[in-house]
């Protein structure tokens, strides 16, 4: 699947990914089987998901903290 998460991926919590025009709310994380910097492949209660980023990085598993962002004033 080829998209994009909109938080970082949880253990326990479900995920939630844009992909193909739609935002998928997933079961529980159950294991982060491996990340890279344009794909990430994790477990969920349900299914097995394998998402490619590209063209988007890995900064959306984790994202810069506020304090950061703040400073841009």
């Amino acid at each position: 699947m080829r998209g994009a998460l909109l938080r970082p991926l949880v253990i326990g919590q479900g995920a939630l990914l844009h992909a193909g025009g739609k935002i998928y709310h997933t079961s529980r994380v159950v294991a982060i089987h491996d990340q890279s910097d344009d794909m990430v492949r994790f477990e969920t209660l349900n299914s097995n998901y394998c998402l490619s980023m590209a063209p988007f990085p890995l900064a959306a598993c984790n994202p810069l903290p506020m304090v950061s962002l703040a400073a841009c004033a």
